[in-house]
């Protein structure tokens, strides 16, 4: 075996193993302790990763240039790293989640919105953004219609580590879809009148369609809104929010107008566009709960 494949599967063996012993301590202790763990891992975090400090401090000043104080962007990156540290404590927890109990945690707000979608027939496609505890919005939706939601992810380079990952995130009903394998099986499940979740509010590269986002051009993932253009199903924002006490909210909105037009291409960039509209609302009331680490102007048009 060559060295470098050698050392790369015993750094990945050491990551796993290191997930599980702090996975295994994490579901021994009380949530509030966990809580100041997760914040802890945040504020350590803000320190050492430097480079992802510095694009989220780009995309803040994208963002609100003008609007707010250099010292609140300061506040606001801090928090959204503190916040994204208690997102892993918590979800080191999710195996201690069960139909009850998950409840102590979150409250659900449109839960008839999704059932009218469902009611249908043509299945469902939910946009849910890299927001506030965003792992949870799967879980929740999983108690909601029991082996009824379906999410598109990317598979993890380490192979152990994505099957440990895979199995929080399916714990409670929702069954994930390699983004390699998605588009037959995301019809499918749309036939058997199954929810689909896409994670869409990332740079999509050059295959994106450019929307404007917080006054900036953005490329946007494309395939939520052509899916439900081709297939009729009808297409929801989903958020979850960190409420002040660390309980969370998951918003269902009701389902999205779809403008149409005789053009397609346009149809996909409008809409598209309108729904990353409501994101950018959310953020400007909860602006500390977005994933601002995430290079998101990155592509531009040429």
């Amino acid at each position: 075996m060559p060295v470098n494949r050698w050392l790369s599967l015993k750094k990945d063996l050491m990551v796993v193993t290191a997930f599980q012993c702090f996975s295994l301590v994490f579901q021994l202790l009380p949530r509030r302790i966990v809580l100041i763990l997760g914040k802890w891992i945040g504020n350590f975090s803000y320190i050492v990763f430097r480079r992802r400090r510095q694009i989220a401090m780009t995309n803040l000043n994208i963002a609100f240039a003008g609007k707010i104080s250099d010292q609140e962007i300061q506040r606001i990156c801090r928090k959204t790293f503190q916040g994204l540290g208690k997102n892993l404590a918590e979800f080191l927890q999710f195996p201690r989640l069960t139909n009850e109990n998950i409840w102590n945690l979150v409250n659900v707000e449109g839960k008839e919105n999704l059932d009218a979608a469902l009611s249908q027939g043509k299945g469902a496609i939910i946009f849910a953004p890299h927001f506030g505890n965003w792992e949870l919005t799967g879980l929740v939706t999983g108690v909601l219609i029991p082996n009824r939601i379906k999410a598109i992810v990317f598979e993890l380079r380490n192979e152990r580590l994505n099957q440990l990952v895979w199995k929080y995130r399916q714990h409670l009903s929702a069954e994930l879809i390699p983004k390699r394998k998605a588009i037959r099986r995301t019809i499918l499940a749309l036939k058997q009148n199954c929810a689909i979740g896409f994670f869409a509010d990332q740079d999509a590269g050059g295959s994106g369609v450019f929307v404007d986002f917080f006054g900036k051009p953005a490329s946007a993932v494309r395939s939520p809104m052509i899916l439900a253009l081709k297939t009729g199903a009808p297409i929801l924002f989903s958020v979850c929010i960190r409420q002040p006490n660390d309980q969370h909210l998951v918003k269902i909105y009701e389902p999205f107008d779809i403008k149409i037009s005789d053009s397609f291409e346009y149809d996909v960039q409008y809409n598209t566009e309108r729904l990353l509209k409501i994101l950018e609302n959310e953020i400007r009331c909860y602006p500390d709960q977005w994933l601002w680490l995430h290079n998101r102007w990155k592509t531009q048009p040429s």
